[in-house]
């Protein structure tokens, strides 16, 4: 699509952008990542594609995050309508707040297989590029208030841009604010005279200067014609009837004669809490940053979340919602290390798609994608050996080659894949998995909701367990044989080492009984758990 909208181009440019308010969230990384993705398209079909991370650092500050020191909440009303980038960093480890919040995204970019270039919002309107454009724009504002009017008009919008509006907002000489209280009163070759309703002070901005911007849904556009954007993914709320978007797209084709870059939609991420579901937010600080889930997970597992998504028509569809919750991060690992077994077993794939499969898989990716299928080790497995480790990550690889979980001898990949997950699954533990501590004695809900079949089962392990009359993998057979026995039958045998697992565990499956039981939790902890069932149901 972009192809045949824009042929015979010289290089590509695939946008994304934030307004650096607050924490940057998973969110604001699906931008990054599906425009990083496009770009990584473009390149292996032989074009030139860059990747330009815009970061809205001259927008106005509004509010101030609930999670800032106190004393810069209680100062906040100092900075409203400050650029993002005049304003301090309220920890006072950056030096401004837009870097504060910026430079976790930029320091981590390469750990996600990400090159961009970024562009700073106190740069780009003072940029030629930028400028130009906006002169044009300035010089025929009463055709570019006909559009937005047009366009608002047909959504329904009751309130529109009254005659003699300049696009422009000058950043007050006195006071210093940026926002909608200065107000522009007329313009003439590139000076544009204002006055503050919030000082009263009146002055003159030359646009050249970039102590001004115009509005948002102005700014766009211009935006995309000064960096030659070819495609930005968009969230949800862009498809809106009247929204930015469209105003921006009417002005793209109205008054430049030009058409608007591809665009992709996707829907929030929200996070479950609770039993609700809440919208992520950089400045309530609600869901993880990108620099937080490094601490939990792989970089792969997170572009590979966002980009198995699938969408039947980018024209009309949106990708659609993720509700994330940190504590189904085993399970989020788990999905991408089953996609790679299919990317790997390609032949055992259905024909149709294997195509989807191999591109999610080599987009995920964040280094060379692997010629071989490496051994991963499972993330709750990890959580288990781990902790069992102490940390020692050596020791607990040690531990996985003696159960044969990983192989003696590891690639390169393979070692630094291990210890990174063994490091990232015992601070899950720590903050999100405590169930999986082995120190605690919480009884899984779902070990509770067993049937009494079930519960004989786990009576009678718990009974040659403790008696030491069954070691090793013959436990596997054992549990087969007692299923056989209660049930009278083969038919139920999983659901038998289900129950197990659940009572074990947590989870209603997990790595060999034998290894779960004597090699990773130890023969204790396991009993102790099987036996805490049991009592809290009344069986022993």
């Amino acid at each position: 699509m972009i192809l045949e909208r824009f042929p015979n181009v010289k290089t590509y440019v695939c946008a994304s952008g934030v307004t650096p308010s607050g924490k940057i969230h998973l969110g604001n990384f699906i931008d990054l990542c599906l425009a990083d993705a496009v770009k990584r398209v473009l390149i292996d079909e032989g074009y030139n594609a860059k990747h330009v991370f815009v970061i809205d650092s001259h927008d106005p500050f509004r509010e101030p995050p609930i999670f800032a020191p106190k004393d810069f909440i209680a100062r906040a009303d100092e900075f409203k309508g400050i650029p993002f980038s005049q304003i301090p960093d309220p920890w006072g480890c950056h030096e401004s707040f837009a870097k504060h919040f910026v430079a976790p995204v930029v320091e981590h970019m390469r750990d996600y297989g990400m090159n961009f270039e970024v562009v700073w919002g106190e740069d780009l309107h003072r940029d030629p590029r930028y400028v130009n454009v906006l002169a044009k724009v300035l010089e025929g504002s009463e055709r570019v208030r006909e559009i937005l009017n047009d366009v608002r008009r047909r959504a329904g919008h009751r309130k529109l841009y009254p005659e003699g509006w300049i696009p422009y907002r000058p950043q007050c000489e006195n006071c210093g604010i940026i926002d909608e209280r200065v107000k522009a009163l007329r313009y003439e070759r590139f000076k544009v005279e204002y006055k503050c309703e919030k000082c009263g002070f009146e002055g003159e901005v030359d646009v050249r200067s970039g102590r001004g911007k115009p509005p948002w849904r102005v700014d766009w556009a211009i935006r995309w014609i000064a960096l030659n954007v070819h495609f930005e993914p968009l969230g949800k709320d862009h498809m809106a009837s009247g929204s930015s978007y469209d105003t921006a797209r009417a002005l793209l084709r109205r008054f430049f004669n030009r058409l608007e870059p591809v665009s992709i939609f996707y829907d929030f991420v929200y996070l479950r809490s609770d039993g609700r579901y809440l919208k992520f937010s950089k400045r309530k600080g609600i869901g993880l940053g990108v620099d937080e889930w490094l601490k939990y997970a792989p970089p792969e597992v997170l572009r590979f979340m966002i980009l198995r998504k699938d969408v039947k028509d980018i024209s009309c569809e949106a990708i659609s919602h993720w509700f994330f919750d940190p504590k189904e991060i085993p399970r989020y690992v788990e999905d991408f290390d089953m996609w790679e077994r299919m990317y790997f077993n390609l032949g055992k794939v259905p024909e149709k798609q294997r195509e989807r499969v191999k591109l999610t898989y080599i987009l995920s990716i964040t280094g060379e994608v692997p010629r071989f299928k490496p051994s991963r080790i499972p993330y709750l497995t990890a959580a288990i050996i781990a902790q069992r480790a102490k940390g020692n990550v050596d020791e607990a690889i040690r531990i996985l080659q003696r159960i044969k979980i990983l192989p003696q001898k590891l690639s390169e990949l393979e070692y630094r894949d291990a210890c990174r997950r063994l490091t990232m699954a015992l601070n899950w533990v720590r903050d999100y998995g405590r169930e999986y501590s082995l120190l605690s004695d919480k009884v899984p809900e779902e070990a509770l909701k067993l049937s009494d079949k079930e519960y004989s089962i786990l009576r009678e392990l718990l009974s040659v367990l403790e008696r030491g009359t069954v070691r090793g993998e013959n436990i596997k057979g054992y549990v087969r044989e007692l299923a056989i026995k209660v049930y009278g039958n083969r038919k139920y045998v999983r659901r038998a080492f289900q129950a197990v697992y659940l009572a074990v565990s947590g989870k209603p499956y997990g790595p060999p009984l034998d290894k779960l039981i004597f090699e990773m939790l130890g023969l204790e902890l396991a009993c102790r758990r099987i036996r805490k069932v049991l009592e809290l149901k009344g069986y022993v």
